[in-house]
């Protein structure tokens, strides 16, 4: 029997007292429940519906003798598929008796997903078909004046009018308001109420003209997460997908990819669509896409996270399940996902397969900020269009009224807490008073605070960048209550606002930078006067916050992407940030949202607007349309400042009207359907050449010409793009090639990206030398859009260190470049795991990348300065070493067979400070916090994209160390014996310093007092970095 990794991936995704196998056998576990999707090796629907239209087209058959043939192949797949999963579900009960099936998928994956106590996990490969086990990850739900800056109303108003009209938008979410009047329905609050919890829904309102179908996976209730407070894990599906009152995502999200408008009185827009409709006169105004239709495909409840992606996927692939998948929807928006996508996961499988089959598949690149290797899956998968989230010229804030001094008198700016219900039926106004002792309000006021809050509204300061904030809204709030304070406004240290939790006691709202200034400085002449709350509050979503200054800036949420060989993420970038839509529930009303879950879904209707202008486009041919035509996005105001590389931004902030117009598309052939061109992770000990191609097609009827170029965002020394030929002719419906070659030479240096904050949380962050920009194609026709295509890859200097000799006293050979040498007491190795195919044993991987869960050695060194350093030398790099698997350690002190400290490596809150956190292992105590490395970020160990680690800790802050014993795992389990790989416990002394993050050079030679070792050399290239002396 063979255990795939993905299987073990799943336990990784377990609570920390899951049991998952080690590294050297797949062992039965005990512990919670998990989920995952085992995928068969049955045929699925698709691959022999599209076998069969191929085949019948090389033959010359009719349309409908085409399609006939493609319906049956379907058909007889979904039968087969059906065949092998009653096997397997007969099987199941024999060999897993306590796994719950949860649904089947036969149209782009013949699978079934399930959720099991992990106990069982390890049967599941013995199964009759199985062909993979894939862990199934959480997921989570991550306009007026945003649609015009994307060039949408340009094609509304384009030769032939485009609005969308003929495609159909899945919006994968939780659900839509379909009696809200922006989707043509009744436009009251009664007519939801009348409609909420009906199964099915009333005929007449849904479908109707614009949600033209859907389904509801779940029902309200459910809510996957074993850790949520109001888990509800069994799935209630009906007909009826329409959105809950206590969200509204779905809602906000389709409203922004095809809403029609609300008038100002409340009535559904009819048009006409055109360039110059006035925000300011409608409620809601028109989405990217007004004329396409929504199908509504519900996956969440009304509160939580989901794990029916896959399900949702393959019903867009045929949604009435006949087998013909000719009705397949033609764009589906996932404005969801789960941070540090990993490919492996089954959603972003059926998103790849989705988009292979036709549909345009949308999702959002995540909020997680600019940390390395953090970006969203499914939005990982090559063939996806993922959004990242960009700053456009207006937001709708909602408002403070400043009531006194006269000069200042009027509405502000700001954005309202969520937890507080009663902005509109409560009068809440006072003086503003600072807090002296305890500016940011992160921990209870003194008395004396206290007493100058009390009956007052505290003005406390808020930074905008997440790693340097001390604590989140809700306990300032929290706080501020507890001192008697009325209210609480956060003064800003920058413009983006954000969304703020705040206490549900007292209303709490965030300023601007200048607006908060001002206040400030007035308080510094006098009493100053505010009103927060008030009966009837006109001022929500009501104060224009015009920002020209910061358009195609980037919203700071938005996650930095992946840059892998073949792929680099995020495509596109879309506004994302203060996004006016469509509000469940209110009949006509909107609300404001931020992030690039309403990024994606402007991508979702601009891709109807470029589906819709060419219908013979495939799925790849619109995301390439797209990508091509997009422009740069800056790091300061007004355009000012470094230009976003493709990790950030991929090609940069979308242009529909460009994308419609270009008769041609450029894209990267290394992998279908990723447009952009990513050479990875390429580790050079000299000079160094590789090279990619770009295809070059002319769609039109004329000849047609481009210059190439080359337009840089991050630079490295001695690292260089070269791009030929200088120019490109295109016969009518010709195609060209153009070669783009990375060049490194011997002087390969390492520079950061120039729009990184290089210190967060007070530290030098960790950070990877990128060159990256766009290829850039200039038509000889100046009445054409220029196109661009990503570049990315991210070159390491690398040293070839060999060390010659014994344990004792050994020379250090190599090339010239500077290395960096630890000596370290071996602790044990661990057996390469084997790929599945070819293997008969447990456990093994289907993707090479996943052996960064595979423990190679486990070693100890002491410095001789007070410092212990744990080490997990891994069989393959992984991206992060704060990521997924991850990598622990536990030191048991006095050798009784009791840890007494668990080492983790971590990150400081949202940064890329890498650090081991000790933690006791009894109470679970923040012991002592050092770099990853033994390092900060300013110093370079190849920290990531590494496959070898060092978890330092403090001799001081452990326990006298009598007889000290360590183990060393991968993956988020607290106990060892629970890992996905685990080596020890092995005897450590402290005794026998040895050199640690040792700078070397050939020739040089050092000593240690061991007799046998093991040496990292932490800048050779990764699976040359250990030796065994």
């Amino acid at each position: 029997m063979r255990t795939p990794l993905g299987l073990l991936a799943a336990l990784a995704l377990l609570a920390p007292a899951a049991v998952p196998a080690t590294a050297a056998a797949a062992r039965p576990v005990r512990g919670p429940s998990t989920t995952v999707f085992l995928e068969l090796d049955t045929e699925p629907a698709a691959t022999a519906w599209q076998r069969a239209r191929d085949d019948a087209r090389r033959e010359l058959r009719t349309p409908e003798q085409t399609r006939r043939a493609a319906a049956s192949a379907g058909n007889a797949g979904r039968a087969a598929a059906d065949r092998s999963l009653d096997a397997l579900t007969a099987a199941l009960r024999r060999t897993a008796p306590d796994a719950r099936p949860l649904y089947r998928t036969r149209t782009l994956v013949s699978g079934l997903a399930l959720r099991l106590p992990a106990a069982e996990l390890p049967r599941l490969a013995a199964l009759p078909g199985v062909r993979t086990v894939r862990p199934v990850v959480l997921k989570q739900r991550a306009n007026g004046y945003s649609v015009p800056l994307t060039g949408a109303p340009q094609v509304w108003d384009g030769p032939a009018g485009h609005t969308g009209e003929g495609v159909r938008i899945g919006v994968v979410d939780s659900g839509i308001d379909y009696t809200h009047a922006d989707f043509g329905g009744p436009g009251t609050v009664e007519a939801y109420r009348a409609v909420d919890g009906a199964k099915p829904a009333p005929a007449g309102l849904f479908p109707n003209a614009k949600v033209v179908g859907g389904r509801d996976l779940v029902g309200d209730d459910y809510d996957p997460d074993p850790a949520a407070p109001h888990h509800q894990p069994d799935p209630h599906p009906d007909d009826n997908p329409l959105d809950c009152a206590a969200n509204g995502h779905g809602t906000h999200v389709a409203g922004t990819a095809a809403g029609l408008g609300v008038t100002a009185d409340g009535k559904p827009y009819r048009g006409p669509y055109r360039p110059g409709l006035d925000p300011a006169g409608f409620r809601v105004a028109p989405g990217a896409a007004p004329g396409a239709q929504l199908y509504a495909i519900k996956v969440f409840g009304c509160e939580g996270s989901t794990d029916q992606l896959a399900a949702a996927l393959d019903l867009a692939a045929d949604p009435n399940g006949d087998g013909d998948l000719s009705d397949r929807l033609d764009v589906v928006n996932l404005s969801l996902g789960s941070p540090y996508g990993r490919p492996g996961d089954a959603d972003a499988l059926a998103a790849d397969r989705l988009a292979a089959l036709g549909t345009v598949v949308v999702a959002a690149s995540g909020n997680e900020g600019d940390v390395y290797g953090i970006g969203g899956s499914p939005g990982t998968a090559a063939r996806v269009l993922t959004a990242a989230a960009s700053v456009d010229p207006h937001g709708d804030a909602d408002g403070v009224t400043v009531l006194a001094p006269a000069a200042l008198a009027g509405a502000v700016p700001a954005h309202w807490s969520s937890k507080y219900t009663h902005w509109d039926d409560t009068e809440v106004s006072g003086e503003l008073a600072v807090p002296v002792d305890q500016s940011d309000g992160c921990a209870p006021f003194t008395p004396a605070d206290a007493d100058r809050l009390r009956g007052r509204i505290a003005v406390l300061r808020w930074t905008t960048k997440d790693p340097d904030r001390a604590c989140g809204s809700a306990p300032r709030a929290d706080h501020a209550a507890d001192a008697g304070a009325v209210g609480t406004l956060y003064a800003a240290d920058g413009d983006n606002l954000g969304e703020i939790a705040g206490d549900d006691r007292i209303p709490a709202a965030i300023l601007a930078r200048a607006d908060g200034e001002r206040l400030l400085t007035a308080l510094g002449d006098g009493p100053v006067t505010v009103r927060l709350a008030t009966p009837g509050n006109p001022l929500h979503g009501a104060v224009p916050q015009d920002q020209p200054q910061r358009t195609d800036t980037l919203a700071s949420f938005t996650s930095r992407g992946i840059g892998v060989d073949g792929v680099v993420k995020p495509d596109l970038a879309a506004p994302g940030e203060t996004i006016w839509s469509a509000r469940v529930g209110t009949g006509s009303g909107g609300m404001r949202e931020d992030g690039t879950s309403m990024a994606t879904p402007h991508l979702s209707g601009l891709a109807a607007l470029v589906r819709s202008a060419h219908p013979d486009y495939d799925a790849a041919e619109v995301k390439a349309a797209l990508m091509d035509t997009a422009t740069d996005t800056h790091l300061h105001d007004d355009s000012t400042g470094p230009v976003y590389g493709p990790e950030r931004t991929g090609s940069g902030r979308v242009r529909a009207d460009a994308a419609v117009r270009t008769p041609v598309l450029a894209y990267g052939t290394q992998l279908d359907g990723a447009v952009g061109v990513s050479f990875g992770v390429v580790e050079a000990t000299g000079a160094t050449t590789a090279t990619r191609e770009v295809a070059v097609r002319n769609l039109g009827d004329r000849p047609l010409s481009y210059a190439t170029g080359y337009a840089p965002a991050t630079t490295l020394p001695g690292a260089s793009f070269g791009i030929s030929p200088a120019r490109v002719d295109l016969p009518p419906h010709g195609s060209a090639t153009v070669t783009v070659t990375l060049r490194l030479g011997p002087d390969l240096g390492r520079a950061p990206d120039p729009t990184l904050d290089l210190l967060q949380a007070g530290h030098a962050r960790s950070y990877r030398g990128e060159l990256s920009g766009r290829l850039t194609l200039t038509p000889a026709d100046d009445t054409l859009p220029p196109l661009r295509v990503p570049l990315f890859a991210a070159p390491r200097a690398a040293s070839d260190a060999t060390a010659l000799g014994g344990a004792a006293t050994f020379a250090v050979s190599g090339t010239p470049r500077p290395g960096l040498l630890t000596a370290l007491q071996p602790g044990g190795e661990g057996p390469r795991w084997p790929d599945c195919p070819a293997a008969d044993a447990e456990p093994c991987v289907d993707d090479p990348a996943e052996r960064a869960a595979n423990l190679r050695y486990a070693a100890a060194a002491v410095d001789g300065h007070g410092t212990l350093y744990l080490a997990a030398v891994l069989w393959a790099p992984a991206a992060t070493p704060a990521g997924t698997p991850g990598v622990r350690a536990s030191l048991d002190a006095d050798g009784d067979g009791t840890p007494d400290a668990t080492v983790v490596a971590d990150r400081l809150k949202g940064s890329d400070v890498l650090v081991a956190r000790t933690l006791d292992a009894r109470t679970g105590a923040e012991l002592d916090v050092q770099p990853l490395n033994g390092r900060w970020g300013d110093t370079d160990t190849a920290l990531l994209d590494s496959d070898t680690l060092l978890l330092p800790v403090r001799l001081a802050a452990l326990p006298p160390l009598t007889h000290p014993r360590y183990t060393v795992w991968t993956g988020p389990a607290e106990d060892p014996a629970d890992a996905l790989a685990a080596l020890g416990p092995y005897p450590l002394d402290p005794a026998l310093p040895t050199p640690v993050l040792t700078p070397t050079r050939p020739g040089q030679v050092l000593h240690t007092p061991l007799a046998h070792a093991l040496v990292i050399h932490h800048l050779n290239p990764a699976g040359r970095r250990t030796q065994t002396l």
